[in-house]
């Protein structure tokens, strides 16, 4: 099983996560199936292996902000399904002012990364990556950049995490369905059971 960050860097994360945001993550996950340590889990799967190096640099806020991650389909060799397919999909659709916006907010972190500036309009916003697909029904959080917010991040992924177990019956398919289906999301959801259990091991 190849993890993207270490059993060392999980105990980071839920330490990182709980200490900055634990009385939101208790009350979003109370009377659900869900726990504190499975969004741990998802976020060490989503998007730790960018932050973690930056946690000495960066305060939460500016950490969620930069959470702008996986290219489109524009990306060399690579294809999306999903709308949108490209930016030029997204900016036939939306216009060139939230076009540029979004492309601005990715070459932010792209210059945090060490990455030169792209014409691209990424698909991952925000700790727990809420997909821009979303932006058909939640155009708001995507214009208005709520994924600055961990209220707004947690809601979205609790919303969908509850949207999937209605459909499942079942905690860890639901976590499956949450990155999609095949192959991948199999992995994805190995990954996460052992990102929670080292989770579980932080007060």
């Amino acid at each position: 099983m190849s993890l993207p960050i270490t059993q060392k860097q999980a105990y980071t994360v839920a330490e990182w996560m709980k200490s900055n945001f634990g009385p939101a993550l208790d009350k979003a996950v109370k009377g659900t199936p869900f726990s504190i340590d499975v969004l741990c889990g998802i976020a060490c799967q989503e998007t730790a292996y960018f932050w973690l190096p930056l946690l000495k640099r960066l305060s939460a806020k500016e950490i969620l902000a930069r959470c702008v991650l996986d290219a489109n389909g524009d990306y060399p060799g690579t294809k999306r399904s999903a709308f949108p397919r490209n930016t030029a999909a997204f900016r036939n659709q939306y216009g060139d002012e939230f076009a540029d916006m979004l492309i601005s907010e990715a070459n932010d972190t792209r210059k945090l990364r060490g990455f030169g500036p792209q014409q691209w309009v990424y698909k991952g916003y925000g700790l727990f990556q809420y997909d821009l697909q979303s932006v058909k029904t939640d155009e708001a959080f995507f214009r208005e950049r709520k994924w600055y917010d961990f209220d707004e991040c947690l809601n979205r992924v609790m919303k969908e995490l509850a949207r999937k177990h209605k459909a499942h019956k079942d905690i860890w398919k639901a976590v499956r369905a949450y990155n999609g289906s095949g192959a991948g999301a199999a992995r994805y959801v190995d990954n996460v059971v052992q990102f929670a259990s080292y989770s579980g091991e932080v007060a």
